[in-house]
């Protein structure tokens, strides 16, 4: 099933495809790839949302193509860092890049990019995507996403997110424009320790996923006060969305892809391509669904439309809403 989003388009979930793929899936015990583990680089720190998908579907994937997959945290600058630690790798398949929104986001933010994130990555496959939860330090004055906009116009409210263009920094740098307040962005290295110092109360206020933020909400460490899909989570059921909340079409999702340095060859990008997408097995699936992820488990045709699509949407969004990288 597809449908068009209006902060982020997302194809349908494939799950015929995962179940072709798996069983078109033929990795020879001893081929000339891979002969050494596939290192996966994270762009933010463990316990991110991302990580913790990536991590749930390494061992089938380790399975799928005979070797280790070592899952290597790359935090920093909205991903750029680990973008161009994987473009420095040889491009033989043994060096992965986790995309994230943030992947078609910087170039809308960032007018320098040290690469072209259309040229220099090739679409390996679209794992999952997600809803956003606003979370707060309960010990805020406020349970509502009314009285946290209210709150903000007489008050300094921070709040964090694993850097410039992640999906946390747009979608709160949307919000406040369309709130028409000033809410303060405080860029980290990963979207765990964001997370960390709200529950702290360094920060206010967080824009994360449910499947890192669950637990600290049901155990009162964090409170929610909206989520930012347009409709509510099974997960949260009590949580109204931003646009119900007075602010319709609000909507700000976020997707985990895999890319590969370009000069990958094209019959290493396809087992690659086929492994992933035969990764999100029934259990993985029911594992991710558990957690609040939506798996999607879909071809690099779905990834590189995705990010094509977006490229323009953000864009446009920035340009609209005056969004920059502070």
């Amino acid at each position: 099933m597809r449908r068009d989003r209006s902060g982020i388009a997302c194809p349908g979930w494939g799950f015929g495809v995962a179940i072709g793929a798996l069983l078109a899936l033929a990795l020879p015990a001893r081929s000339d790839w891979p002969s050494a583990p596939i290192h996966v680089i994270v762009p933010f720190a463990p316990g991110a949302s991302t990580d913790i998908v990536l991590r749930r579907i390494a061992p089938k994937l380790s399975e799928l193509v005979g070797q280790s997959v070592v899952i290597d945290n790359r935090g920093g600058a909205g991903g750029q860092v680990a973008a161009e630690t994987a473009l420095r790798a040889p491009p033989d398949g043994n060096t992965l890049l986790v995309a994230t929104t943030s992947h078609s986001a910087l170039p809308a933010l960032q007018s320098k990019l040290p690469y072209d994130t259309l040229r220099d990555f090739a679409p390996i496959s679209l794992i999952a995507d997600m809803p956003g939860v606003l979370v707060i330090n309960p010990g805020m004055p406020v349970r509502t996403l009314t009285e946290f906009l209210d709150y903000a116009k007489t008050h300094d409210v921070y709040y964090g997110s694993a850097g410039p263009g992640t999906f946390p920094h747009l979608g709160m740098a949307l919000l406040a424009s369309r709130a028409g307040v000033r809410l303060i962005h405080v860029p980290y290295k990963g979207a765990a320790p964001a997370l960390l110092d709200v529950m702290a109360g360094q920060l206010q206020a967080k824009l994360d996923a449910y499947v890192s933020s669950g637990t600290h909400i049901a155990a009162g460490q964090l409170r929610a006060i909206a989520v930012s899909s347009l409709t509510r989570i099974p997960e949260l059921p009590a949580v109204p969305t931003v646009a119900e909340t007075g602010f319709p079409g609000y909507e700000v999702n976020y997707w985990i892809g895999v890319v590969a340095p370009a000069k990958v060859p094209e019959p290493v990008r396809r087992k690659l391509e086929q492994a992933f997408i035969a990764a999100m097995t029934p259990e993985n699936r029911t594992a991710l669904q558990d957690s609040g992820v939506r798996p999607l488990g879909e071809d690099s045709q779905a990834l590189d439309a995705l990010i094509r699509r977006e490229l323009v949407q953000w864009q446009k969004l920035v340009e609209q809403e005056h969004i920059t990288v502070n």
